[in-house]
């Protein structure tokens, strides 16, 4: 069987000096970059998710920072971040990860947001033998065989159609519309928020919309066609901007409750505070209770100017490098291969709850085994590879998006 040139090149980090040859076949020496440890990050910094992606990228950069001033992993090494922009667009996806790892040599391919992305990612990460951690929720993903290079964080479609539904059957609602993206997420959410809310005794009517029109109003009429009392969206801001802008134009009362990527403060600046007025966002939240919280918010507010809540992404993102800095130190290998296996066992139960990198690392290293909370929410992984967030509800009041509190289901 032939070796590749990456596996050429994984076998050999660990071994201090070598050299590789670069995708235009120029031979360089790398010997003294050899005890750094590279970690990519993809994140949407541009379109339809540069609301959230300058600020996980940012919190990214802390926590290598932070692992690098506690003096590294594996005995002094470094983490370095190599950063590409996803654009928030599957295409210019592929690019960069291919860049990151073909020219960059990346080990991981953090923060890839929205399934389209990172559905077409996924195949380049594991063929590539690179860990791919996640913000992206189609039941694609979570179905899939992931065979731990692939971890989904921010919650699925599933989790978020499932917290919708509840929201609206707790506020008393029995007549919903659901409009509904045309692509896995929005199709997904819709079908997860149909099944929550009729459970329940409800009735939802889904309508399916193509993206990239200039108008919604014929979509719009059919979901308020049976006089729904709320319309949940499973949608993205461009769209949902549109909607609620042709909705206020036609005066028809009725409620609205969206997922935190499409209802975001973002929305609120874009349609105006008379036509957002009342709209309720749905979103993970950070971890409240960890110690490591408040100096986070603290840290990622001034560093950023953007409350913390109205990110979600940015404290998962922090989780996100902190963890696989964690499962090196476990695994006691820099190489993905080998690491993956202990990022389960580094963030999930059992083991001793720790919040900070710091008694991470000292737990790790005195052979204990770990729990890592760390200041984004519930990091354990399910069966499928996959971590449910906490979630909480904003609502969106005289101009400004507050948030009002925790969504238990």
């Amino acid at each position: 069987m032939g070796i590749s040139r990456r596996d050429l090149l994984q076998r050999s980090a660990g071994l201090g000096a070598l050299l590789a040859t670069t995708a235009g076949g120029l031979r360089i020496s790398v010997a003294q970059e050899a005890e750094e440890i590279r970690f990519g990050t993809l994140c949407p910094i541009t379109r339809a998710g540069s609301i959230f992606g300058p600020g996980a990228q940012k919190a990214m950069e802390f926590a290598a920072a932070d692992v690098n001033e506690l003096g590294g992993l594996l005995g002094g090494r470094k983490i370095r971040l190599y950063s590409e922009d996803s654009q928030s667009d599957p295409d210019a996806g592929v690019r960069a990860a291919k860049k990151l790892i073909e020219v960059n040599q990346v080990q991981t391919v953090l923060g890839t947001w929205s399934s389209g992305v990172t559905m077409a990612v996924a195949p380049i990460v594991m063929e590539s033998k690179v860990v791919n951690m996640n913000f992206s929720g189609t039941t694609d993903l979570r179905d899939m065989k992931k065979d731990e290079w692939i971890w989904p964080v921010a919650g699925s479609n599933l989790a978020y159609g499932e917290m919708m539904g509840t929201y609206a059957i707790q506020q008393g609602y029995k007549n919903a519309s659901f409009m509904a993206f045309n692509n896995p997420s929005g199709l997904t959410l819709g079908e997860e928020f149909k099944r929550v809310f009729e459970a329940a005794g409800g009735t939802c009517n889904v309508i399916v919309y193509n993206p990239n029109q200039p108008s919604y109003r014929a979509e719009l009429t059919k979901a308020l066609s049976t006089n729904p009392e709320v319309i949940a969206l499973g949608s993205y801001l461009p769209d949902t901007t549109i909607i609620l802008k042709e909705w206020y134009a036609l005066g028809e009362p009725t409620k609205w409750i969206g997922p935190i990527w499409a209802v975001s403060p973002a929305l609120v600046d874009a349609v105006g505070a008379e036509a957002a007025e009342g709209i309720v966002s749905i979103g993970a939240v950070p971890n409240f209770d960890s110690p490591a919280y408040a100096a986070f918010k603290e840290r990622y507010e001034k560093a950023t100017g953007q409350p913390v809540l109205a990110n979600p992404f940015s404290a998962m993102g922090y989780d996100m490098v902190v963890t696989c800095a964690l499962a090196i130190e476990a695994a006691k290998s820099a190489v993905a291969e080998e690491f993956r296996k202990k990022i389960r066992a580094v963030a999930s139960p059992p083991g001793k709850k720790v919040y900070t990198i710091k008694e991470a690392l000292d737990a790790i290293r005195a052979g204990e085994e770990i729990d890592y909370e760390g200041v984004g929410g519930n990091m354990n992984f399910d069966e499928t590879g996959e971590a449910k967030p906490y979630f909480g509800y904003w609502i969106a009041e005289n101009g400004k998006l507050d948030f009002k509190g925790p969504v238990k289901g």
